[in-house]
């Protein structure tokens, strides 16, 4: 009789070893499948302002003449019918322009749509994605600009990022 107690209990040991050795486990899987991006065509754009006349800049809001710049993008995927640009620099003091990080003073420099629309300091434009070409293009205008007016002799040079989204 013992012999059967000792069979039954160290069977019921090892049912209850192999219950608090099993667990209980969830895999979760995640991703994303995305279009593949537009190809950038211009990657570097410069932009030279030239040479400008302090005595052209001297009285508040004086400007220098536009020099345009265009932003392309190409080989879009198909279904793709937009493409979202933001713009991201350090805003001069007003908080309108980008800041002149060159020598010249009381200057900061403009960007803006082909329409002569300001575009600040995280602001974004929109640009349709053509269906035959699949490509798009940002037509930008740059310049300088005296707020203060008395801008004083030296370099200018401003930095823009652009951040695309495919939409």
């Amino acid at each position: 009789m013992k012999t059967i107690y000792s069979g039954v209990i160290c069977a019921a040991l090892c049912l209850a070893a192999a219950a608090v050795q099993a667990a209980d486990v969830t895999i979760t899987i995640t991703g994303q499948v995305v279009a593949k991006p537009c190809t950038i065509s211009t990657t570097t754009a410069n932009v030279s302002l030239g040479t400008l006349s302090t005595s052209t800049l001297q009285s508040a809001g004086s400007v220098s003449d536009w020099k345009t710049v265009a932003l392309d993008l190409t080989n879009c995927p198909v279904g793709t019918s937009s493409v979202k640009a933001t713009f991201t620099g350090t805003s001069d003091s007003t908080g309108t322009y980008f800041l002149n990080q060159g020598t010249a003073g009381n200057i900061a420099v403009q960007l803006a749509d082909s329409s002569g629309n300001n575009i600040t300091n995280g602001g974004t434009l929109t640009s349709a994605v053509s269906d035959s070409s699949l490509s798009s293009t940002f037509n930008l205008e740059v310049r300088a600009i005296s707020s203060a007016g008395s801008a004083t002799q030296g370099s200018i040079q401003s930095v823009v990022d652009v951040t695309y989204t495919w939409q």
